[in-house]
């Protein structure tokens, strides 16, 4: 459990840095955090597949619950929040709107809570799979707060109300993390494949398509060079005896 807290306190940190990021930089070139969230989908992808879900299928109707959870999203973000998306806000007539920074907070508070139960779940079912989702987690963490303070910047609200948008998604992840640790117990396996529907969800159906937005080879290399580090760090936390 604390191992738990701990990594779901650092990945949290994560979203406070992205914010502080734009806060510093928002006019500048921010060409790099494209890489972060093309690494951060070939790395989910990878490790949705190769090991959250091979752990969760121990529980019955376990692939109901990763369609629960890759549905559930795609219902909320196409309902309570549709001007959300991962990537840098092109819509401007949208994000001036006042609700758009509220939409955005809701749209990838989503996400960021199950970043917190996906962490937790991964450390209750072995030390390695906490480890690979903290990093698979940790890829898009930086993106994720520089997205949420860029919308909230552009819908008018204040640079202390940008910095509260990120923090609120840390926060997020914490209540997540905790809440998994705490509720759980034996019903770990359904928390881990719900985690793993969300997981799939966000890598392929937003990260991926901003990756095919901004187009080039490079990018695309980038997110096969995420699938190369989960196969790295796999094999490394298994060398280690972290099982």
């Amino acid at each position: 459990m604390l191992s738990a807290l701990t990594f779901a306190a650092i990945a949290a940190a994560a979203d406070v840095a992205g914010s502080l990021v734009v806060l510093r930089a928002h006019r500048g070139g921010h060409g790099p955090l494209r890489y972060f969230v093309a690494a951060g989908a070939g790395f989910m992808l990878a490790a949705a597949f190769v090991r959250m879900l091979p752990e969760s299928t121990h529980v019955p109707h376990a692939f109901l619950f990763v369609l629960m959870g890759y549905f559930g999203v795609h219902l909320f973000e196409h309902t309570v929040a549709p001007h959300f998306h991962f990537g840098e806000e092109t819509h401007t007539g949208a994000i001036l709107k006042p609700a758009a920074a509220y939409l955005a907070i809701l749209g990838l508070g989503v996400h960021t809570l199950f970043d917190g139960v996906a962490i937790a779940a991964g450390f209750m079912v072995a030390p390695t799979l906490g480890l690979l989702l903290f990093l698979a987690v940790l890829l898009h963490k930086v993106p994720e707060g520089f997205t949420v303070a860029s919308i909230t910047l552009a819908s008018g609200r204040s640079r202390v109300a940008a910095l509260l948008a990120g923090t609120a998604l840390g926060v997020l992840t914490l209540l997540g993390a905790v809440a998994t640790t705490l509720l759980a117990g034996r019903h770990i396996g359904y928390a881990l494949a719900l985690s793993a529907g969300v997981t799939i969800y966000v890598a392929a159906s937003d990260l991926i398509p901003e990756v095919n937005r901004e187009g080039g080879p490079a990018l695309a290399w980038t997110v096969f060079g995420g699938l190369v580090l989960f196969t790295c760090a796999d094999w490394a936390l298994s060398r280690f005896g972290l099982e």
